[in-house]
């Protein structure tokens, strides 16, 4: 009896107690299950960390195997040249220009794609006539310039581009005393502010070379539009779309959609002044390689509007294609800029007028590299602007490291003698900027 009532009086205890560790249990056991969720997640994040850190890593080597292969591209330009001993020029004939062979192209785990742009082929910021800034903001403008009192206000923002880049403190064209006064005058009179001498806008000019196309912003009366080509408003929206719609874009001024559309390589037409501006260039323009927009502010600023400027500029692209949309040859490239009065609506005369407007050629030195690299997710983009041209230079005899089998021409100086020093010629490209992003 006395065992069965111990028995009776532990018994609820006892129970407890298991109650008590079946809850514990259960705790230790959503514990260890969230542990071991948050491990898992966080080896998953590492993974794809890791994964993405990869593919950054082989994007920015595809990147560099397209820069890789433009520079090999124009090398090659200068050595088909020279072997089949044709004239010296660039047209987009050329090995380096022609886009199709740029486009998704496949390496290991990934692609690239790669675009070069002549340099000549567009305006030079801090060497260009202002009257050909002015003409090719009437470009970009349209229908609007034709109003005198907007043509005025354009033709002071190309003088404002000759004040913004010179060393002195007088305003061009203009009979203020100084560009302090001038522009203080000029920015009141925006503002709809009475000027006065105590006024003061703020505004600074450089009077030094551009760094940059960007740094024309900064310059008065250069609006966004004129720049970009659309409005911010505009430029939002546009950006807004893109990411909706899912699009990668190669440098959006280079290329208006993605990649994969071959076509669109060739049919790009830019959109604002930054599309034919550079600040890296010798300043002539290349008549083989230069657009529509470059070509009709040219013609505009010589004054040939008989016939209309654009038409003339068409047909000179036109005339070079030899009438073909695509994969253009040189079989009708200008030799030399006075070749240029073949096309219909020119004259020798009037390519002079030209030519004293904008020193004109049909050799390029200066390219932008614009190569992204694809893999998985990843993408990353070099712009690297490069100065290609032949090197000469002299080896003695006894120069022990020379092996002319890596030279592209070796020659003596003099043939007679043995022991004449050679001389080298080579292709050189030289990376005159780079980028990253």
């Amino acid at each position: 009896m006395k065992i069965a009532m111990i028995n009776r009086r532990t018994y609820p205890q006892s129970r407890a107690r298991r109650g008590v560790i079946i809850i514990l249990t259960l705790w230790l056991v959503t514990v260890l299950a969230l542990i071991a969720y948050s491990l898992a997640y966080e080896m998953r994040i590492e993974a794809r960390l890791t994964k993405l850190k990869k593919d950054q890593l082989l994007a920015y080597q595809l990147a560099k195997a397209g820069v890789a292969k433009a520079i090999c591209d124009l090398k090659n330009d200068m050595l088909m040249e020279r072997q089949e001993k044709s004239q010296i020029l660039d047209a987009e004939g050329d090995v380096w220009k022609n886009p199709e062979d740029k486009v998704e192209i496949e390496m290991g785990a990934g692609e690239f794609t790669v675009r070069v742009i002549d340099e000549e082929s567009l305006l030079n910021i801090n060497t260009v006539n202002p009257t050909v800034i002015s003409k090719a903001i009437e470009y970009f403008v349209g229908d609007d310039a034709k109003d005198e009192k907007e043509a005025a206000r354009i033709e002071r923002i190309g003088l404002a581009v000759l004040d913004w880049r010179d060393a002195d403190d007088v305003p061009a064209n203009s009979g203020e005393a100084t560009e302090r006064e001038l522009y203080d005058k000029l920015i009141a009179e925006d503002e709809g502010i009475e000027y006065d001498k105590n006024y003061e806008s703020g505004y600074k000019l450089k009077n030094d070379v551009f760094t940059s196309v960007e740094e024309l912003l900064s310059v008065y009366g250069i609006e966004p539009e004129f720049f970009y080509g659309f409005t911010p408003e505009e430029k939002k929206e546009q950006q807004y779309l893109e990411r909706m719609q899912g699009e990668r874009r190669l440098n959006r001024h280079i290329m208006r959609s993605h990649t994969s559309e071959k076509s669109k390589w060739q049919d790009w037409e830019p959109e604002g002044l930054r599309d034919i501006l550079t600040v890296v260039s010798t300043g002539e323009i290349n008549v083989n390689t230069a657009g529509e927009a470059v070509l009709t502010a040219i013609l505009a600023a010589a004054n040939i509007n008989d016939p209309n400027p654009e038409e003339v500029a068409q047909a000179i692209i036109e005339y070079r294609r030899d009438g073909k949309k695509d994969k253009y040859d040189n079989d009708k490239a200008f030799r030399n800029p006075m070749e240029l009065s073949q096309v219909e609506g020119l004259s020798g005369p009037l390519v002079q007028q030209m030519m004293a407007m904008q020193r004109l050629t049909t050799v390029s030195t200066h390219f932008r590299i614009i190569a992204e690299g694809k893999s998985g997710r990843a993408r990353r983009t070099i712009e690297a602007t490069v100065r290609r041209t032949w090197e000469t230079f002299t080896v003695e005899k006894d120069d022990k490291d020379f092996d002319p089998r890596t030279r592209t021409r070796v020659k003596r100086i003099n043939e007679d003698d043995d022991n004449s020093p050679l001389v080298v010629e080579s292709p050189t490209v030289r990376i005159v900027r780079w980028r990253e992003r």
